[in-house]
């Protein structure tokens, strides 16, 4: 998406919106259009969600407002650095007390929008004081411009925060609407070239925004496209025959490989990219049980799974690690997928860099939140993953099990393994000939793995072409010891319940609402919470005949706790 600062964004018109408005074209009590915008970075500072939830998602803007905004946002983040020492230079942030954020936003469309500053829902007083110094801003950009010999604006932006500087586009084929040939069929006809390269001529052949796809090399129901490719509005993307999703995300499907007919599980489903993966693979026979402790993340499931034509989901706003296995609903679960909260250290995404440039940016140094290698946080982050894990264990008719992180640390990755597979002895990793066997990049022989058992897990790098992820299978080697089950389950009854929670730090603490929050966007009844370890009164609703039923019963007094959003499943 472009934006050309005229409060459109290239490829629609925003609608008109009725009311009593005043001079500027706000309604009583509405803030003025760069003050929401500059609400929004501050937000972003705090890390109270991504640009895409924070505008596109947010009923507190216009709708004609949101993709302006969001383009807005994205255009002003990317120039940042060099706005701010635009801004720096003129010392317009001193003289005006306009703030920080507005001052950025007004720059970007005075200096690098042929429109110029947004008149329509604007405050006339902000637009004058930032136009009392449009020459010397400009003289100043000029400066800088012939320091750093760029051609265009593009060469203004630091190489990593750049357009181009993105991974491939991966598209998973959804074959509960379509298939492989008759994807391949319609791009063809589109005017795309579908090649064949190796796997060390990958980055030459798909060059950014190249009109070249090809089919991926390990994994059969996925394509490639160059890094830039914008299929948002594609037509197979909107009727759901293609999902967008990382190829490192599309492995754990691969992984835990559901046959038709049968039941599994996805312990932590939201947004729900690979719980329809699971789905699609299953043929939509059989039954998925989608858990999610967080009720607005698994509205996003709901969406999405609906898009894909998932029949067979049944979605519980639960804590997993609460789940009694013992439960005759589970009794005939026997695949599982585990993707639990990770530290989010392999995401590449270019609007999470774009974020984290620009707070950089805007704070002090001892302002900045810690990064999440922090030892401390992904000890305890290392914990809750391994008991995740565990405890799909304990479900006496799983035989298979997938455990992914969106993480390069060892800490949660071959440690986490290690661990699990010291302290049982019913389940052992999966061959490597069942663990995505043509993908080179293993395991590392460290934490506790020996050569052999890093062999039988997959990594992922950037480097790699794809977000950093991590990859592990289990498999069942003896029956399930029912007494031991019931012991350690006795035992979990008496733990203290904040202990089965991913671990979160202050911000995202003092960020998550209320899950008294109202469910919204969902029409349907609900039905009844999963029954967890320590049985409650139970409020079950009937619900309508759906794919997707979700519980709408609220918890008392408990914050929503937030995950680290994974765009792997973008």
């Amino acid at each position: 998406m472009s934006y050309n600062g005229r409060g459109k964004t290239h490829g629609g018109k925003p609608a008109r919106s009725g009311g009593q408005v005043s001079r500027t074209g706000l309604k009583e009590g509405e803030l003025p259009f760069y003050k929401q915008a500059a609400n929004i970075l501050a937000r972003l500072e705090r890390r109270e969600g991504s640009i895409k939830n924070l505008t596109i998602g947010n009923d507190d803007i216009k709708d004609e407002d949101k993709r302006t905004i969001y383009a807005l946002i994205c255009q002003t983040l990317k120039f940042a650095p060099v706005l701010t020492r635009v801004l720096d230079a003129n010392k317009v942030m001193k003289k005006e007390k306009l703030g920080r954020r507005a001052e950025l936003l007004m720059a970007n469309d005075m200096l690098l929008s042929s429109q110029g500053l947004r008149r329509k829902d604007a405050d006339p007083k902000m637009n004058k004081a930032m136009s009392r110094h449009e020459s010397s801003l400009k003289r100043e950009l000029n400066r800088i411009r012939q320091e750093v010999r760029a051609r265009n604006d593009e060469d203004l932006v630091p190489l990593h925060l750049r357009d181009g500087a993105s991974t491939f586009r991966y598209v998973r084929v959804n074959n509960l609407v379509s298939n492989m040939d008759k994807v391949l069929e319609h791009f063809y006809k589109e005017g795309y070239e579908i090649v064949t390269p190796s796997r060390d001529e990958l980055h030459d052949v798909l060059q950014v925004r190249a009109r070249k796809l090809m089919r991926d090399l390990d994994l059969d129901d996925v394509l490639v496209f160059p890094p830039g490719t914008d299929l948002h509005a594609h037509r197979l993307f909107v009727t759901g025959a293609i999902i967008l999703q990382d190829k490192a995300s599309c492995m754990p499907a691969h992984v835990v490989q559901p046959t038709r007919g049968s039941t599994a599980l996805d312990a932590c489903a939201a947004p729900g990219n690979k719980t329809s993966h699971m789905v699609s693979m299953m043929g939509n026979e059989g039954k998925v049980f989608a858990f999610d402790m967080d009720r607005f993340r698994l509205n996003t499931l709901v969406k999405l799974t609906d898009k894909a034509q998932c029949k067979i989901i049944e979605a519980k706003c639960a804590n997993f690690l609460e789940l009694d296995p013992l439960d005759p609903e589970y009794a005939s679960v026997e695949f599982a997928l585990l993707d639990p909260s990770c530290s989010g250290s392999g995401i590449v995404n270019r609007m999470d860099v774009l974020v984290d440039s620009y707070i950089a940016l805007s704070q002090d140094a001892d302002q900045v939140a810690k990064p999440e290698t922090d030892k401390a946080r992904l000890a305890s982050l290392a914990e809750f993953q391994t008991s995740i894990v565990l405890h799909a264990m304990r479900f006496p008719n799983i035989k298979r099990i997938s455990y992914s992180t969106c993480s390069v640390h060892e800490e949660e990755n071959e440690a986490v393994v290690a661990r699990v597979l010291a302290a049982q002895s019913e389940f052992a990793l999966a061959p490597r000939d069942q663990v995505i066997p043509s993908w080179p990049r293993r395991g590392l022989e460290s934490s506790g793995l020996t050569e052999e058992q890093a062999a039988c897990v997959v990594r992922t790098l950037p480097e790699d072409g794809t977000n950093g992820f991590f990859v592990a299978g289990f498999v069942r080697q003896t029956p399930a010891d029912l007494n031991r089950i019931r012991e350690e389950l006795k035992a979990l009854a008496s733990t203290d319940k904040s202990a089965m929670l991913p671990p979160k730090d202050d911000a995202e603490a003092e960020a998550a609402p209320d899950m008294d929050v109202p469910y919204r966007g969902n029409k349907r009844k609900a039905a009844g919470g999963a029954k967890p370890v320590k049985k409650e009164k139970r409020h079950d609703k009937k619900p309508k005949p759906a794919s997707v039923v979700v519980p709408s019963t609220k918890s008392k007094g408990k914050k929503r706790p937030k995950r680290k959003e994974s765009v792997a499943d973008s």
